[in-house]
């Protein structure tokens, strides 16, 4: 999927918070448990604040600060982290703490290879098409974009289930070299366990997708949400009526889909034209 602007360099604000927040506790010695006894909350709080799940406000930093002995650094961590995203919309912020805090993740792709499953060339190629981007910028989003894809390397990632229309395989995206280094990640991925790809042949003669891209987000901890892209505008809901739309549009794409092996065919077939 792509996003209406580049993607931002540092993690979300409650993801790099979280990580300082572990090395400062590390480095003091303590535990989650005593940390929670310490600051009079839960261990199960302090582990969400840590993986990044749940923001941390000003007062929680500063008592971690205090408790950990950290002589006002990790305060200062916590207004750099807040300081760095006002540098990014709101939208795109909260796009990547949903994919963080997911563990369901279905995606609908009619143009391109969506972001977490792009390779650096791929996504190179797609961020310099820009009008008047710059290459420092063009790095910084690619880089950003890699980054973000490290979700489904973590030992308790989310699932991500996407549907590809066949026109992303055949569509010239950078050079011939390109598209087949990218076609022969996609079939890769095939082994993953969480990763579930399926394409949307042209004669399925379904319009049902037309509109854009989409990606929807569930799990425990969050409300079930959905991200609506397009050129100028890109959307976050958590309505449930929206939701329910774009739930059952997925299920008719899904549904209309190949199935896994004849989906890895057809991507292996496609790779070889490519080289």
């Amino acid at each position: 999927m792509e996003n209406a602007e580049p993607e931002p360099a540092l993690k979300v604000p409650s993801v790099k918070f979280g990580t300082h927040l572990r090395e400062y506790r590390i480095m003091a010695g303590k535990r989650q448990k005593q940390l929670a006894v310490m600051l009079g909350w839960s261990v199960s709080k302090i582990s969400m604040i840590e993986r990044g799940e749940r923001r941390a406000d000003e007062d929680f930093a500063r008592a971690a600060d205090t408790a950990l002995a950290a002589g006002g650094g990790l305060l200062t961590r916590w207004r750099e982290t807040i300081g760095q995203a006002g540098r990014f919309s709101i939208w795109l912020a909260q796009l990547v703490e949903i994919e963080q805090r997911a563990d369901m993740l279905r995606a609908w792709e009619p143009l391109i290879v969506p972001g977490m499953l792009q390779t650096e060339q791929y996504a190179r190629a797609i961020f310099r098409g820009r009008p008047e981007i710059t290459p420092d910028v063009v790095e910084q989003s690619v880089a950003a974009r890699l980054d973000r894809q490290r979700i489904l390397e973590r030992e308790k990632g989310p699932k991500l289930w996407v549907v590809l229309d066949e026109g992303v395989l055949t569509r010239p995206i950078g050079s011939e070299e390109i598209m087949a280094e990218q076609l022969a990640h996609l079939a890769g991925m095939d082994d993953h366990p969480r990763v579930h790809l399926r394409i949307l042949p042209h004669n399925a003669w379904l319009t049902t997708g037309l509109q854009g891209a989409f990606m929807l987000a569930g799990g425990p901890a969050m409300p079930d949400t959905a991200y609506l892209e397009s050129i100028t505008l890109s959307q976050i809901t958590a309505d449930p009526s929206r939701v329910l739309d774009i739930k059952s549009r997925y299920e008719m794409l899904h549904g209309e889909a190949l199935p896994r092996r004849a989906s890895l065919q057809l991507i292996e077939e496609k790779a070889q034209r490519w080289k």
